[in-house]
Order: C-alpha cells, then sequence, then structure tokens
C-alpha cells in the first residue's frame, strides 16, 4: 500500500538500457508506410560511440526494438502508446523519448564492446546464434521468432545487435561478479533498509480525506508514545495497524530508494536500528515506523534483484563516461520514418 507507484515509468527507462532480457511480446507500432530509404542513407554513418560506428539501420533497429518494448510496457499499465498518439507534438515528444533510449542503448552496446576488450573478454557468432535459439525455443520454434521480428519490425540479421548485446552482459556480468563475489551484498547493505510500521489512515480507499484529521492525528502520537515508552510494537500493528501490507511482510518490509514513498524511505533512513519515529505524515496517512536491522534471509531473497542492481549501476557508470558524436542523418530517423530505414 505505500509502495511508490510514480517511479514504474521511470525505471522501466532504466531497465530497457540496463539488461536488454529477451522480451516474449512485441507491438506492431512502427509507421509502415513510410517511403523506403535508399541503401546508401541506411549504411550512412550516424553515430559514432566510443570510438564504434553505428550506421541509421543499425540506429533505425535500435530506436524499433526500444519503441516496442516501450509500447508493450505503457499498453501494460494502461498508458496511451504510440500508436494512439496523434497529435504532431506528443507524437514528436515521444519520438524524442525513444530515440534517447536508442542512442544510449548503442552507448551501451559500445561501451561494453570497450569493457570486453579491456577484461580480456570475448565472444564469438556461436555464442550469438546461440542465444538466438534461446530466444527462439522460447517462441516455440524458428516459425515463433521469425513471427515475433516480423511483428517487431525487425530481421534476424538485424536483431543480431541485441542478442550479441546480451552475450556481453552475460560474459561482462560473470566476469564482475567472479572478481568481487561481496559486491551485491555491498550494495544491499549500504542502500537497503528494513522497517515495520503503524498506519493510521487519512484518506478512505478512494483516497478522500477523512472528516476526524485532528482524532486521527492524536491516535498516531499516542501509538507512537507507547511504542516508544517500551509496550510491543508487534501488538500495536495487530491493533491498530490499517496497512494491509503488513500481514504479508509480517517481519517487515525491505526497501530501497524509490520503492516507497518519500516520506516513509527518509522517516526509516533517519532512525537508527530499533528505534521508533514520532508520527510521519504520508499521502496515506499516519505511520509510526520502527526500523530492524537487516538479515542474511533479506539479502537473499533479493539477491538475484541486487545482482541485477548492482551490475546497472555499474553499467550506467560506463555509460556515464562514454563519449558520442551524433551526425547530420541521425534525427532524420524518427517515429514516422524508422520503418522505412529497415525495409
Amino acid at each position: 500500500m505505500i509502495r511508490n507507484s510514480r517511479t514504474i515509468l521511470r525505471r522501466t527507462a532504466a531497465g530497457l538500457l540496463a539488461v536488454l532480457c529477451l522480451s516474449l511480446t512485441a507491438c506492431s507500432t512502427q509507421n509502415n508506410t513510410a517511403p523506403t530509404v535508399s541503401d546508401a542513407d541506411k549504411q550512412a554513418i550516424v553515430l559514432t560511440a566510443n570510438g564504434v560506428d553505428f550506421t541509421a539501420e543499425q540506429y533505425a533497429a535500435s530506436f524499433v526494438y526500444n519503441l516496442n518494448r516501450m509500447d508493450s510496457i505503457l499498453g501494460m499499465y494502461g498508458q496511451k502508446t504510440s500508436k494512439d498518439m496523434t497529435e504532431k507534438s506528443e507524437r514528436d515528444s515521444f519520438s524524442q523519448n525513444i530515440a534517447q533510449l536508442a542512442k544510449q542503448q548503442l552507448l551501451y552496446l559500445s561501451a561494453c564492446e570497450a569493457k570486453m576488450k579491456e577484461n580480456g573478454l570475448s565472444y564469438t557468432d556461436a555464442d550469438i546464434d546461440a542465444e538466438i535459439k534461446t530466444l527462439a525455443d522460447q517462441m516455440g520454434g524458428d516459425t515463433g521468432l521469425d513471427t515475433y521480428l516480423k511483428d517487431m519490425g525487425l530481421t534476424r540479421e538485424q536483431y543480431r545487435e541485441f542478442a550479441k548485446l546480451n552475450v556481453m552482459i552475460q560474459k561482462l556480468r560473470k566476469d564482475y561478479f567472479s572478481k568481487n563475489p561481496n559486491a551485491a551484498r555491498e550494495t544491499f547493505d549500504k542502500e537497503f533498509l528494513r522497517a515495520k510500521h503503524v498506519l493510521i489512515k487519512t484518506v478512505d480507499d478512494n483516497n478522500a480525506e477523512l472528516p476526524n484529521q485532528d482524532e486521527l492525528k492524536a491516535k498516531a502520537e499516542e501509538v507512537a508514545k507507547r511504542a516508544k515508552a517500551g509496550e510491543s510494537f508487534d501488538e500495536l500493528i495487530k491493533t491498530y495497524n490499517e496497512d494491509p501490507g503488513m500481514e504479508s511482510n509480517p517481519d517487515g518490509y525491505v526497501f530501497t530508494d524509490g520503492e516507497m514513498v518519500p516520506e516513509f524511505y527518509e522517516g526509516t533512513k533517519a532512525l537508527a536500528n530499533e528505534a521508533i519515529s514520532d508520527p510521519i505524515k504520508t499521502t496515506y496517512g499516519w505511520h509510526i515506523i520502527q526500523r530492524l536491522p537487516l538479515r542474511d534471509a533479506d539479502f537473499e531473497t533479493k539477491k538475484a534483484m541486487i545482482e541485477e542492481k548492482t551490475f546497472s549501476d555499474l553499467a550506467q557508470s560506463w555509460q556515464d563516461a562514454s563519449k558520442a558524436e551524433e551526425k547530420d542523418g541521425l534525427s532524420k530517423v524518427n517515429l514516422d520514418t524508422v520503418s522505412g530505414y529497415l525495409a
């Protein structure tokens, strides 16, 4: 209930760049009526990243890949997708966002190439073929894969860049954690918190403010006073808490920045272990928080996610240190023209 839903799209965008998991859905969202572009224009260099040249066709493939994934996720959350955008200003804005994702993806690809060389790692065509076969197997065979790619607007050859990136990510990630086996635990101990709380709601189920605000505040202050006096916090939760999420998290929430509403996160962070807060107000109501120490079991439960975050943060640092030079033809690839570069 106190989770922060505002970060969904922000984290979605970050996830598109950081780790390119094999997606099992695709949407035909590009403009298939766009005029076909000449071979010379397709092969023109439009972006140089970390010394690696990318053609308009390669950039267009990245654009379409990110467009499909973003549309799929937006649709999942009931948001408007590119096919529903008819106003020019809206389409231009969305196109610019996808363009940024595409550019950063190619920047990431070139950074991974550099890190592979730096760490003495390599990949082969057989590695890429195996990655594509994994996707084909998930699709029920080659026919399913071909249909998937067609719906996406890509050929197998165009998709190889993304399969190659997945191969490099897997090798770089394995190499990093073999050399830094404690990295994920260090991230967990530094960035995660654990807490229980009593929530006294100040809004109803429709988020309308309840009429007895002074009484609710006084109730929260009384609960905090009793908790600080040594009364069992678990018993106070049983008696007063109005957050149903505590029932499925009896040992407390384990979270990091952005996962809870900001006041809850900052309030917990300010506490010493086992300490109890004064009532803290959020859009949900008054919270009396008890911060708890992190446990080995908490880490093991979230280990895969934390390894993902640790490597993603590392990969982001590679991107931040990268250099890119845009060429004249880059801006010609957009939401309305991209399919012409892939035909």
